[in-house]
């Protein structure tokens, strides 16, 4: 999985509210397929076909689809969406590390709880998902990495979108705050003046307008 590119003069998203809601839905459902395939892997892998009340070879295939579907998926949504930082973060590089490494840590109690021997099948079922949950963690962290660099240079700190928000409304209640009074306010003030030195009496007038 590669880091997401940057490019000089790049304006990247302060959140992921520009993505279209299709994205999101789509991205968590193949994570949520790929977990599925790696489950059947789990269950199908090192058990005797008498054992089994499906089988094994095609519920082996329907896994490997799964799980191959779901890494395409991911590959393409991180191309169309490149520029997405944030929402490939929130929606595929953390997703689908985490998918993996519950997929690796479920192959593993399966193999040492059954006390399966090792074999061809169960290696690839090791290796794979260890590997790509590396490769999304490695790619997160990346883009990460660069997008705050991005915004360090820009002079824009890194923000959640709570402190953006109530960044944006003490910014708009400063703004009423500060706004010029009315004429008729200005006319009905008073000021005092207070003489020093050679007088020594107080006065008042009304403001000119």
């Amino acid at each position: 999985m590669l880091a997401v590119p940057y490019e000089a003069g790049q304006t990247l998203p302060q959140n992921t509210t520009d993505i279209s809601r299709l994205w999101k839905v789509v991205a968590a459902f193949f994570a949520a397929l790929q977990l599925v395939g790696y489950m059947i892997l789990a269950v199908v892998v090192g058990s005797p076909p008498q054992e089994l009340q499906i089988n094994s070879t095609v519920s082996t295939i329907i896994a490997f689809v799964f799980v191959g579907a779901s890494y395409g998926v991911s590959a393409l949504i991180t191309f169309a969406q490149r520029h997405q930082v944030l929402f490939l973060l929130h929606s595929i590089f953390i997703p689908y590390s985490t998918t993996n490494l519950l997929a690796l840590l479920n192959i593993l109690f399966h193999i040492h709880g059954r006390n399966l021997q090792m074999n061809t099948l169960q290696i690839v079922n090791i290796c794979l998902p260890a590997a790509f949950s590396l490769c999304y963690a490695l790619a997160g962290i990346l883009a990460y990495r660069g997008y705050g660099r991005h915004r360090a240079e820009e002079g824009m700190p890194l923000l959640t979108d709570e402190e953006m928000q109530r960044r944006q409304l003490l910014r708009l209640l400063g703004e009423r705050n500060t706004s010029a009074p009315s004429p008729d306010l200005v006319r009905s003030t008073y000021r005092f003046d207070l003489p020093g030195g050679e007088r020594a009496q107080k006065g008042w007038s009304y403001l000119t307008p």
